[in-house]
């Protein structure tokens, strides 16, 4: 599915399923769907809406995350759920907090509790960096701009601590791919075109686009090979959010000239972005040392267009 991964030795060989939370959203549902193709025993959980091969779970309620963790012995928990509205995390900061930071941090806690060797896949973001000297590396300094950025940082700060070398954090941007529930700004283009609407984008957001089925692939890879640490994963191509718009329209046979492009300060968006923001990695090379493992846009889009059916959400008809 991801465009020839490579291969090396498998360090880590779970005995028990993986545990994937938020396996009905769109990261979580591709890594339930390439554990699947590997094999691999494999449970995700929804909060509010189901999917196959999920089971209800509510991180805010303590008890009924001990009990599926007692269920399961999970060796493996990848944690790509959180609240990932920026404006609403910048309008309660209260929900936001307890989503991105507190609530994955008690499941981590009461994970090595209960399985002492468990190992945790963290997802963030590069919204914990300001975006004045993008795009960043793992090595450059985080200086949050928003409540959702501050959440994230803090969560992978108290997770390092908490996990040490069981502990991998993926910080990623701008995901898109095909999902269940149609939310991604691949399907808010597509649907905001086919309805002949305007769609008003920023001129000056400039990031990556990351496919979301290379993203799980690689993930699950690395968390196989038992990598750890910081990382950053995402799509090779970087530019500004309009173009990005542009570019998904013309890969799905759309008519682009709806979409404009406005400076942020014109948007009256809620909370503040990095501008000049996106992810290079110092690290990548280690762990995929002949060739990216994200797709270039173009490639994705097309992949995007043919792969988006059932049970899949198709943005060109749903």
């Amino acid at each position: 599915m991801s465009g020839g991964q490579d291969r090396c030795h498998v360090a880590f060989q779970p005995i028990g399923p993986a545990l994937v939370v938020g396996g009905s959203g769109q990261i979580g549902g591709w890594l339930l769907e390439s554990l699947a193709r590997r094999g691999l025993p494999a449970v995700g959980t929804h909060q509010t809406t189901p999917a196959p091969g999920t089971v209800p779970l509510d991180l805010g309620d303590a008890q009924s995350v001990e009990a599926l963790l007692v269920e399961l012995r999970p060796p493996l928990i990848f944690l790509p759920a959180g609240f990932t509205w920026v404006d609403g995390c910048e309008r309660d900061p209260v929900r936001c907090d307890a989503a991105n930071r507190r609530e994955p941090i008690r499941l981590a806690r009461l994970a090595s509790r209960i399985v002492p060797e468990v190992r945790v896949i963290h997802f963030s973001t590069d919204y914990v960096f300001d975006g004045a000297h993008g795009p960043d590396d793992e090595e450059a300094i985080p200086n949050p701009l928003s409540e959702y950025g501050r959440a994230k940082l803090a969560a992978e700060r108290e997770l390092t601590e908490l996990l040490g070398e069981r502990l991998l954090i993926i910080r990623t941007t701008w995901v898109f791919g095909p999902e269940r529930q149609g939310k991604n700004f691949a399907y808010q283009v597509a649907r905001t075109l086919r309805e002949g609407k305007p769609l008003v984008c920023p001129s000056d957001q400039i990031s990556n686009p990351t496919y979301s089925p290379d993203l799980a692939d690689a993930v699950v890879e690395l968390a196989l090979r038992s990598a750890h640490g910081l990382l950053h994963l995402a799509g090779p191509d970087r530019l500004p959010r309009c173009e990005f718009a542009r570019r998904l329209a013309q890969g799905l046979n759309l008519d682009p000239t709806p979409i404009q492009s406005k400076p942020t300060a014109e948007l009256g968006q809620t909370a503040r972005r990095p501008l000049n923001g996106g992810l290079v990695s110092r690290r990548l090379s280690t762990w995929f040392p002949n060739h990216h493992p994200i797709r270039p846009l173009d490639q994705a889009v097309a992949d995007f267009r043919a792969t988006a059916k059932p049970p899949w959400r198709d943005p060109l008809t749903d």
